[in-house]
């Protein structure tokens, strides 16, 4: 786990320095140990998984924010899919929707690295290593493949956490998607979630609020691609890459953006070890269609 990339040979059979970067990481991962389909419990080829894929669609790609092993899962199927059918779209959590003109701009060539940062106020809004990401938005830059902001505003989202739903404005309220917190199986994996991170410790006011957060993140990710697919315009497939309890069992974001019309879909979780592995195969109901297990560098 957590063994970098991949080692080329050489003629003389001694291995090339390991990658400068976490951005080099992501581009040089292997193909995955196994993959297996999590609803039967069987091993299936990268191939057999990507024709059922291509059946999708929307394809959710759950990551650990900071781990390059699932960056570099999204990296090498958001290629392979293109490749077998070019016509795609790329839906990120990373980037909250205000900044979709930033985006658009970044598609279209009209901006470098610095100045979609900048603009997206990456730093402060997401603020996680945007070398994991390089690798992913250099190369939809390259192909002109549109970028697609999904997440709600922090304004939003820090308020609702810190203060509930009556702490937003009017006109903040008018932006809110219309939000499912009744759903049973939802609430007790965030709850779950929570508990492990001591948010509000147990003050059941302060849980509420953050439960109350998170589904307003998934519903406004839900609504941003259902809208995405819906248009006239919309290219054959969306891959949303987006935080694991995002798309985990399918009760974040998939539910919600197949109840309002992107449907069908597929989600993949990404395995950082056999135990973790073993652990997704014993869950009832399965949470997600595919489990992929990270290859060792050494191996390719």
């Amino acid at each position: 786990m957590k063994t970098l990339l991949a080692v080329l040979l050489v003629a003389t059979c001694a291995p090339k320095d390991p990658p400068a970067t976490s951005a080099d990481v992501v581009r040089q991962r292997p193909p995955a140990e196994r993959i297996v389909a999590l609803e039967t419990g069987e091993d299936v080829t990268e191939e057999e998984m990507l024709a059922d894929l291509e059946r999708g669609r929307v394809i959710y790609i759950g990551e650990v924010h900071d781990e390059a092993e699932d960056h570099a899962v999204q990296y090498r199927l958001m290629r392979l899919l293109y490749d077998r059918h070019p016509s795609i779209a790329v839906g990120m959590e990373m980037f909250q929707y205000p900044y979709q003109p930033v985006l658009d701009d970044w598609t279209n060539g009209r901006l470098d690295e610095t100045n979609l940062r900048r603009r997206s106020e990456w730093d402060r809004r997401w603020g996680f290593d945007y070398a994991l990401y390089r690798p992913i938005l250099d190369w939809t830059r390259a192909r002109a493949i549109p970028v697609l902001a999904l997440n709600a505003p922090s304004e939003i989202t820090r308020t609702v956490a810190s203060e509930g739903l009556d702490g937003l404005s009017e006109a903040q309220r008018a932006e809110l998607p219309p939000l499912d917190l009744e759903n049973e199986a939802h609430r007790a994996m965030v709850m779950a979630a929570l508990g492990e991170h001591a948010h509000g410790g147990d003050d059941p006011v302060a849980l509420e609020r953050y439960y109350t957060a998170q589904v307003v993140w998934d519903e406004t990710m839900a609504e941003r691609v259902a809208e995405s697919v819906e248009r006239n315009d919309a290219p054959s497939r969306l891959v949303v890459l987006a935080g694991a309890m995002h798309v985990r069992g399918g009760l974040g974001i998939p539910s919600r953006a197949s109840r309002r019309g992107a449907t069908p879909y597929r989600v993949v979780l990404v395995a950082h070890d056999e135990e973790e592995l073993e652990g997704l195969m014993a869950e009832d109901p399965p949470p997600a269609d595919y489990a992929w297990l990270a290859g060792d560098a050494d191996e390719e």
